[in-house]
């Protein structure tokens, strides 16, 4: 990994002046698959040539196909071709082309750490709102990294009790400041798996009651399998990706009022900081789970 001196990002376009972007497991593993040119981050917010602070919602959109018709522009095709951090130029840097309609302006009061929280946050909410959760349903999240801290954020934050597999001691107490239950104790109804790993995903099977649902928050990056248990069982697994507009609102603008109504998020969830010149220490402490860390954020 290299911080070097890049091209400036076309001056005929909106351009953001980034001021906090968070590292992001998927950047890890996308740092293990080799060389690529373009610059990583996709959790990133920052200042718009009018002084706005906003949060970027790092995926494109069409706009005209079935998709994005029907409320899931999450899986249009520009969703990945315009996937900032990914397929294009993304947040760590100083600055960063973006497109107007994907700028999600933050309330007065917020901080520029929130901003960058913006994105884990909408991911959350969109696995949630993937299951009809109803009062009184049992509800477990296995994993209590970023990805898995922010669903029981979420969680709470809608009103639901959840129980967490946390391994780590901080991430025990990051699930209690948010909200959570830390251990798994029988079969729930709805199970978040919030890891994507084989003993993540068969723990979550496991602990699914019959008939319930398992929504996969995470990315396979290496192979899964499944056991005659979900047939017999009939367990649904909902995959969810990104976020998008629903009937009923964006995900994204539900992050940031999630944020607003509880700041004590990013005070939980955010452990440490460093100047994006120290981006290789700071990717070092991310990969270092022991470490302490849960969000590490490079500020600009």
């Amino acid at each position: 990994m290299l911080v070097v001196e890049a091209p400036e990002p076309p001056s005929s376009g909106l351009v953001l002046a980034v001021e906090t972007a968070g590292i992001c497991g998927s950047d890890l593993h996308m740092l293990g698959l080799g060389p690529s040119e373009v610059i990583l981050g996709h959790e990133f917010g920052g200042r718009l040539p009018d002084g706005r602070r906003v949060a970027v919602r790092p995926i494109g959109r069409c706009g005209s196909c079935a998709s994005c018709r029907g409320f899931r522009a999450n899986l249009c095709t520009e969703a990945f071709a315009r996937f900032q951090g990914g397929a294009i130029d993304g947040g760590f840097a100083d600055r960063v082309a973006v497109d107007a309609d994907t700028v999600f302006p933050m309330y007065d009061s917020q901080t520029s750490g929130a901003a960058a929280l913006v994105e884990p946050i909408a991911v959350a909410v969109h696995g949630v709102r993937r299951v009809d959760l109803q009062p009184g349903m049992t509800v477990a999240v296995v994993g209590a990294g970023s990805v898995g801290l922010a669903t029981v954020a979420v969680l709470a934050d809608f009103g639901v009790d959840v129980h967490v597999e946390a391994r780590y001691e901080h991430q025990q107490q990051a699930v209690e400041a948010l909200g959570g239950h830390v251990g798994l104790d029988g079969r729930y109804d709805v199970v978040f798996d919030a890891v994507g790993s084989p003993s993540a995903f068969d723990t979550a099977i496991s602990t699914c009651r019959s008939g319930g649902d398992l929504v996969e928050l995470g990315v396979f990056w290496d192979p899964v399998s499944m056991g005659a248990d979900v047939v017999l069982r009939e367990i649904t697994i909902r995959p969810a990706v990104f976020y998008t507009h629903q009937h009923d609102g964006s995900d994204f603008q539900t992050a940031i009022d999630i944020l607003h109504r509880s700041p004590h998020i990013e005070d939980v969830m955010v452990t440490h900081r460093f100047p994006l010149d120290d981006a290789v220490e700071a990717f070092r402490v991310a990969t270092d789970r022991r470490s302490g860390a849960l969000k590490v954020h490079l500020v600009v």
